[in-house]
């Protein structure tokens, strides 16, 4: 009787008590339970790690600017043309070095004797040479001087890149801070709207406040949250070129914060005049065109070696080894046949078409090009920083009056609560002065990222690496 007991104990364990579809017909076995459990295990983990895959990563200003000047493509195309110019320099240098070639050949020959007969052999013969260039027209010298300031010149632009690179990524990253702001003061502002809703609903009820009112409300409501839905996607936009802007996607959502730079909060030089004269100091994109302009001076030295000409020191020595002879290979190719020759041949230019002409007023027009286009970038330094200082000035003066109307609204807005609740206000003075308090919250937050923005706009444009100092100093 306990053994029947157990053995119904045991089947309803297997059978309908866990699995209720499963009839009384259909039991399944030790196995099957195994197997079905090593599926649930399977999925929670893989769950699992779906779930951590997809985490909010936070990323600090400085790891988003770090991670841009890894992965940034622009910056990887400068690094590659300096690491171009150098090869450039390194061959211009060998140039100075002597060109030594060696050659082997072998060449089967027919004679016909008098008789007509033929006979067949063979020479073999191998020499090593050597050239050096003793003058060249002063070509070699022009163009090491053309290489040294191309490599020069990427190295400069290869820093500004750097530097644009940390403005772009400082720029996409407090954008999307604002947006973030921007996603609060939506998210209160739906908060109120509900809460007051909930307070209409209770005066119409109560038969103190007609239907209009709280279908008015209800309206406004709606606006909140369609307000508050539209901040976060423009959130979920601004992070998405935060992205961009660094280079490589990131796995799952990011999480960013406002940073605590010391540089957001210092007062900039504001001087006009001053800060143009530090740019034409430090900004490294003019120091790369001026070193552009001398290597295109070099150029037209290097043009103009074709007038010159050319004289070359020729050495070398061979042997070769004939089997007409009866001497044996070594004794030929040793002895007898070793030779050797020293010489100098001199090239002298008679009529080249005019192509050392032509090649010269080229050169010529290439820097004169290179020379307007840095004084077209020198006029775009004073346009940029009088442009930055006057924006600077605008946003201080902007957060103030900022400051003044958010006061002003949220005691207005106050007022008008109150009269509303005693009836001597309607709902429509009411809906008003909160929309007015929303626009100037954001406003506010607009002001003071707007001056940030301004103040890194000065540092940039004036080509001071006093961002990515600080920065990095925040690293360590």
């Amino acid at each position: 009787m306990m053994k029947d007991l157990k053995k119904e104990k045991i089947q309803v364990i297997r059978g309908s008590t866990i699995f209720p579809w499963i009839t009384n017909k259909q039991r399944i076995t030790n196995k099957q339970i195994i197997f079905l459990v090593l599926i649930v295990l399977f999925l929670h983990i893989f769950f699992r790690g779906t779930a951590e895959a997809s985490e909010i990563q936070k990323m600090s200003l400085v790891e988003a600017v770090e991670l841009a000047l890894k992965n940034n493509q622009d910056l990887k195309l400068a690094k590659n043309s300096v690491q171009y110019s150098k090869l450039t320099l390194k061959k211009e240098k060998n140039d100075y070095l002597p060109q030594v070639t060696g050659t082997a050949n072998t060449a089967l020959n027919n004679d016909y004797g008098q008789s007509g007969s033929s006979r067949d052999y063979y020479i073999q013969r191998a020499e090593v040479f050597t050239q050096l260039n003793l003058f060249k027209g002063f070509e070699d010298k022009a163009s090491l001087e053309s290489a040294r300031y191309n490599l020069s010149s990427d190295e400069h632009a290869q820093i500004r890149q750097k530097q644009q690179v940390i403005y772009d990524t400082v720029s996409a990253y407090i954008d999307a801070v604002q947006q973030l702001q921007e996603i609060e003061v939506a998210r209160e502002n739906l908060k109120t709207n509900r809460q007051q809703e909930k307070e209409i609903k209770a005066f119409h009820e109560a038969g103190k406040v007609p239907a209009t009112d709280l279908y008015q409300q209800q309206a406004e409501t709606a606006k909140a949250k369609f307000d508050f839905i539209s901040a976060e996607n423009s959130y979920k936009i601004s992070k998405m070129q935060l992205i961009k802007t660094i280079g490589i996607p990131v796995a799952g959502d990011i999480e960013i914060e406002m940073p605590e730079i010391t540089i957001f909060t210092m007062t900039p030089e504001i001087n006009a005049d001053r800060l143009i004269q530090a740019a034409f100091e430090t900004r490294p994109d003019l120091f790369a065109l001026e070193k552009s302009v001398s290597a295109k001076e070099a150029k037209i030295k290097e043009a103009a070696s074709g007038k010159y000409p050319s004289v070359d020191l020729n050495a070398g020595m061979g042997s070769l080894y004939d089997n007409r002879y009866g001497e044996n290979f070594g004794h030929q190719f040793g002895d007898d046949n070793l030779y050797s020759y020293i010489g100098v041949s001199v090239s002298l230019p008679i009529f080249d078409r005019q192509l050392t002409r032509t090649k010269v007023n080229q050169a010529k027009i290439d820097k004169q090009s290179e020379n307007l286009t840095l004084e077209k970038l020198k006029q775009q330094i004073r346009e940029e920083l009088g442009q930055a200082v006057a924006d600077y000035q605008t946003a201080c003066e902007s957060i103030i009056v900022s400051k003044s109307r958010l006061f002003y609204t949220n005691k207005a807005l106050e007022s008008v609560f109150q009269r509303y609740k005693m009836g001597a206000a309607n709902l429509t003075e009411l809906t008003q002065i909160r929309s007015d308090q929303v626009e100037a919250r954001n406003d506010m937050i607009e002001a003071e990222v707007d001056k940030i923005l301004k103040i890194i706009s000065i540092f940039f444009y004036k080509g001071d690496l006093g961002l990515s100092h600080i920065l990095k100093e925040e690293l360590s």
